[in-house]
């Protein structure tokens, strides 16, 4: 046996090594931005935006879409009919390629103004508590 035959094995051992560490580190990077993209997904979802469309649509739009999708989901006893409508509408134009190139700024902005109208509502709500409160106490 040749002296330089087990260096030459060695360096063989080494190389594949080397090359399968490479290959397993590549699987685990694959694996976890796999895990970080159905968790940012899912999130996504949770917050009325589609994953699909979020890179195509406007910043006004997509501000919109969540706050149409939050004030329906949690808020929708402070909406009158006219305005749950108009969300709803809005919400299914984003549903839909066609309409959804149609969307102008303006529209999520009347989106964005019934918003508004929600949270006026809720803070009064909330300072009415308060004064319910404060008027129990002082008694």
């Amino acid at each position: 046996m040749n002296r330089a035959e087990p260096d030459l094995l060695g360096f063989y051992i080494s190389c594949i090594n080397t090359c399968m560490n490479k290959r397993f580190k590549q699987l685990d990077i694959q694996h976890r931005e796999n895990c970080d993209t159905r968790r940012a997904n899912t999130w996504l979802k949770s917050q009325g935006l589609a994953a699909e469309n979020f890179t195509e649509l406007d910043l006004q739009l997509l501000q919109a879409q969540r706050i149409a999708h939050n004030c329906l989901k949690q808020h929708g006893g402070l909406l009158g009919v006219n305005e749950a409508k108009a969300l709803n509408n809005f919400l299914q134009a984003l549903q839909n390629n066609k309409q959804r190139s149609r969307l102008t700024p303006a529209q999520a902005f009347k989106v964005m103004n019934i918003g508004n109208s929600v949270n006026r509502k809720l803070f009064q709500q909330h300072r009415q508590l308060g004064n319910n409160v404060q008027a129990k106490t002082s008694r």
